[in-house]
């Protein structure tokens, strides 16, 4: 690696680590909301059947009532992405997504107690053809994915496919919560990597022919962003995957995990992105990276089109604006 890319990555490191810095928590709190946490649990799995995803849409509805804010944004969000669609239609999108929210959290608590068994019959897997021709390429892959649908079970469903995956994580600030999600997420084999220590543990996994699953949907600074087009909005996205897939050669995969009823979930794999697309002559390395961004962005959007309630649309993806807007 040369050593300009080198600093490149460390920075991205340091930064994210220093964003996440929050007043200290102590101990007392994360023992109190671990234990509300397990006895939540407990009871959710004397419910009957459907009866957790229930709980979670209705939990989820009231949380919002309260959180102005959230839903201020949400409704934002659906009002810029969406200005063809009457204010009813947006109002019944934005129940839909509060309710899959909670549905969805609910899901996955579920299905990761579950054995691989009926994990996988919950859990369906389409598209493993494009799964097996990137990995075919012998440079390892990333799994371009968004908060969208139940993407932690997305996850568990394709770490099942013959070869366990790496997910780049932000651990929770409650460690004792943390443990018990990590659990969750690697009770099939997969394993996790911290964002802040991300850069260096993606390149050796590459180089090792592993998959990586990497999201890019969310907010960044703009010191570390390339605005790209999302919804008819430039959005800050992140330019770590494409600097990764410029550096390393590897095939970027869409893949996204849809809800299909009943609590079960098809991840569905799209068609390759191949690093080719964006090593155009004459076009130099910043536009390339900008290109592979928009690229990305575009895929999501996409899938965020196609069932807009799947999508995290209280999340405040358009806050950093660019300087000149």
């Amino acid at each position: 690696m040369r050593a300009s890319e080198t600093a490149v990555f460390d920075m991205m490191e340091v930064r994210g680590a220093s964003r996440r810095k929050r007043p200290k928590r102590s101990a007392l709190r994360h023992r109190i909301e671990f234990i509300a946490f397990r006895i939540a649990v407990g009871i959710l799995k004397l419910l009957p059947e459907g009866g957790a995803a229930a709980a979670g849409r209705a939990l989820a509805r009231s949380f919002f009532r309260l959180a102005q804010s959230r839903q201020r944004i949400l409704l934002k969000n659906l009002r810029d992405s969406f200005p063809e669609k009457p204010a009813g239609e947006i109002a019944s999108i934005a129940r839909g997504c509060v309710e899959t929210f909670g549905a969805t959290f609910m899901d996955f608590l579920e299905a990761s107690d579950l054995s691989r068994e009926e994990f996988c019959r919950r859990a369906p897997v389409t598209g493993v053809e494009h799964l097996e021709a990137a990995r075919a390429r012998g440079r390892g892959v990333f799994l371009l994915s968004a908060h969208f649908g139940s993407w932690e079970i997305g996850a568990m469903a394709v770490g099942l496919l013959g070869e366990a995956i790496a997910s780049v994580v932000r651990p929770l600030d409650n460690p004792l919560l943390e443990a018990e999600l990590a659990r969750r997420r690697t009770r099939f084999g997969n394993r996790l990597i911290a964002k802040k220590e991300a850069a260096r543990e993606i390149l050796r996994a590459m180089r090792r022919n592993e998959t990586v699953a990497i999201l890019v949907d969310q907010n960044v600074l703009e010191r570390e962003a390339v605005f790209v087009p999302f919804f008819g909005q430039l959005a800050a996205t992140t330019p770590a995957l494409a600097l990764f897939q410029l550096k390393t050669g590897a095939a970027v995969l869409p893949v996204f995990t849809w809800p299909i009823g009943s609590g079960r979930y098809e991840t569905r794999f799209e068609a390759p992105l191949w690093p080719e697309e964006f090593e155009l002559p004459g076009v130099d390395r910043v536009e390339r990276v900008r290109r592979a961004t928009a690229r990305y962005v575009e895929v999501t959007e996409a899938a965020i089109r196609e069932k807009p309630t799947a999508w995290l649309w209280m999340h405040n993806r358009w806050r950093t604006r660019p300087r000149d807007r």
